[in-house]
């Protein structure tokens, strides 16, 4: 579909969803679109988002607009973030390398799930472009630096250290519908850990070992 196709099919994000919808099979669907347990949080903040808004201004001169922004000191076009969405490969067959090339197509930084496909190497390979990696902190100190040292030699900018999930959710719409995301049946060793084994211990080791790539909360540059 050419670009020019895109823009007079979609014009408002309720026509995205919509085809979104349609081309998704349920499972997927509910995944992308709902949240954990009864969705009380997603509701949350949904309102949280609707009471914000732009304060008017008139008179003012728009004849130059620039939505341009930097992070980390590189310029971005504007600022936004390609999300780090797992199993992107649900929606869409590149996963994360399809997300690639659109963060490089439209000058924007993406921040690739740990758990997509197909992999920090091949995404990294897929695009020239300005990524961040999230890491969840599991395992032991030789998983962190195998995963930090293999996203630094990739090109990852920065690192998303992601420390709020001891054990996966419990999505009751994946429940109902009896959907299993792929990576979940595939996954050996990359099952998120119990809580008792997620602790400081880990941050403070990818903190000592590479303390200009990891700190123990936020993103920060590599």
């Amino acid at each position: 579909m050419s670009p020019s196709n895109l823009e007079s099919r979609f014009q408002t994000l309720h026509e995205i969803v919509r085809a979104a919808r349609m081309n998704l099979a349920p499972g997927p669907w509910d995944y992308l679109a709902g949240g954990t347990e009864t969705e009380t949080t997603l509701r949350r903040n949904r309102l949280a988002l609707d009471s914000l808004a732009f304060r008017p201004r008139v008179l003012r001169d728009v004849s130059k607009i620039d939505t341009s922004s930097t992070l980390f000191g590189r310029p971005v076009r504007m600022p936004v973030m390609i999300a780090p969405v797992g199993s992107v490969e649900s929606f869409e067959p590149g996963g994360g390398a399809t997300a690639a090339k659109a963060s490089a197509e439209f000058n924007v930084p993406q921040m690739l799930s740990s758990v997509c496909n197909p992999g920090l190497e091949a995404v990294a390979a897929a695009a020239d472009n300005f990524r961040i990696f999230q890491l969840y902190v599991r395992g032991d100190d030789a998983w962190v630096d195998d995963h930090v040292k293999r996203a630094k030699d990739h090109g990852y900018a920065a690192f998303c250290l992601t420390v709020d999930t001891a054990v996966y959710s419990r999505r009751e719409r994946d429940l109902a519908r009896r959907f299993v995301k792929p990576w979940r049946t595939r996954a050996s060793g990359h099952g998120i850990v119990p809580l008792s084994r997620t602790s400081f211990r880990p941050l403070r080791h990818c903190r000592s070992t590479s303390p200009s790539a990891c700190t123990s909360a936020g993103a920060v540059p590599s």
